[in-house]
């Protein structure tokens, strides 16, 4: 392997230990998952959120932590369940129950149309509601029962990937 292509490929004991720290409790299949899901969404979303605010253009990033209890608890905050509340149809019954995307219980009463809005604000004004991210900052809005921006979230654990 050349010199280029090592720098593009994160080692893997690194991101283990990165990942250990960060969450030392952690069952090694939650770690598994999280290093996984990273490689798949996280690192990625980065740096495509770095290069598009790196062209000075306006980029605004979020994390939607709400868990579903759906298929037994073990559906948790996966990618694309908050589609749903971005289009505030978390009432239809197809998507409600132990198999489908949400569980039976109702999820927050306000996540949806907060979350719905914010897609309208941004669609029609350009704009969701929070602080623009940079690549200084790293400014993300954290969705889930409460909304709160945060700067850099998991730093060192998506700068452990080239």
């Amino acid at each position: 392997m050349d010199a280029a292509a090592a720098r593009s490929h994160p080692q893997p004991a690194l991101l283990v230990e990165t990942y250990r720290k960060a969450r030392p409790q952690a069952p090694d299949g939650e770690l598994r998952s999280a290093i996984m899901g990273d490689a798949l969404f996280g690192a990625g979303s980065r740096r495509l959120a770095d290069a598009h605010a790196g062209s000075a253009a306006a980029t605004y990033r979020y994390s939607f932590s709400w868990r579903s209890n759906a298929l037994g608890g073990e559906l948790g905050a996966t990618h694309a369940v908050e589609l749903p509340f971005v289009f505030d149809v978390t009432h239809l019954p197809r998507l409600r129950g132990p198999q489908a995307l949400l569980d039976p219980d109702e999820p927050p009463s306000d996540l949806a149309a907060r979350m719905h809005a914010a897609w309208v604000a941004f669609a029609t004004a350009g704009h969701p509601g929070w602080d623009r991210y940079d690549t200084r900052r790293r400014a993300t809005m954290c969705i889930g029962d409460d909304w709160s921006v945060v700067d850099n979230p998991r730093g060192e654990e998506l700068q452990a990937w080239p």
